[in-house]
């Protein structure tokens, strides 16, 4: 799973036992790409043979459109995205629900994953996020922090009604973007059902300090381990329906 700050990953063995995972961190952001590619190259547990690979991206560089809209041309859906990178390669990632996130990330990096493992399979995070919930009828408000980037999606009559991604260098900005699209969207804090993912643990300060503005907010899994790494977690089962999806059009 690939981030602004670097990636994480794990291994799962036939018996999908999964490995501990092991995160990669950039000492330069604009270096990005650069850091991430060597570290692939060199790196003895990524330099093994695999029988499938899986990718999310955590890309801000996107879009989320219907799917009958996923045929137009993709650099149209993304005129209102803000590019990470001069050179982007433009990928569809499909969910469950009818919908299809259009996004960019770096044509170096993807170039270095199909050299490397043939035929990964590349999604965005925000699929694997959209495809691993329980949707609701009722509101429901969902938040996975990935390394300083907040995913919030929120859900009712058992489908999307929001998704977007913030960069969150704070915890401030954690709790201005979750009560701001809160307030944009109508949902009473006192009676909205709010579920952390990812790095937003009830240990943190910021998990803490949002119980205090919304009623019914816990931690989704109890777990910490798995919920700390969410998305990687549930990567491999979503991607593989996204492919068969896919493969049956």
């Amino acid at each position: 799973m690939f981030y602004r700050e670097g990636f994480s990953f794990l291994v799962k063995d036939q018996t999908e036992k999964a490995s501990k995972v092991s995160h990669i961190k950039v000492t330069h952001l604009n270096r990005w790409e650069t850091e991430i590619i060597k570290e692939l190259e060199i790196n003895l547990r990524l330099r093994r043979s695999f029988d499938e690979v899986y990718v999310a991206f955590v890309s801000s560089f996107f879009n989320l459109v219907p799917q009958e809209f996923s045929t137009e041309n993709p650099e149209v859906l993304l005129n209102f995205s803000e590019a990470e990178f001069e050179d982007n390669q433009i990928l569809k990632s499909f969910t469950a629900k009818d919908s299809c996130f259009v996004y960019g990330t770096s044509s170096a990096l993807i170039q270095k994953l199909k050299e490397l493992y043939g035929n990964p399979v590349f999604t965005h995070s925000g699929q694997v996020l959209m495809d691993s919930v329980d949707k609701t009828e009722g509101p429901t408000v969902y938040l996975n922090l990935i390394h300083h980037q907040l995913e919030i999606l929120v859900t009712a009559n058992q489908g999307i009604r929001f998704y977007n991604l913030f960069e969150t260098p704070t915890g401030e900005d954690i709790l201005f973007f979750t009560l701001f699209a809160m307030e944009q969207l109508g949902l009473d804090t006192n009676k909205v059902e709010l579920k952390c993912y990812g790095e937003l643990l009830p240990n943190t300060k910021v998990f803490q300090i949002l119980k205090k503005y919304v009623r019914f907010m816990s931690a989704a899994i109890k777990d910490e381990e798995f919920l700390g790494n969410f998305t990687l977690h549930n990567l491999s089962k979503c991607a593989s329906s996204q492919a068969l999806s896919e493969a049956k059009k």
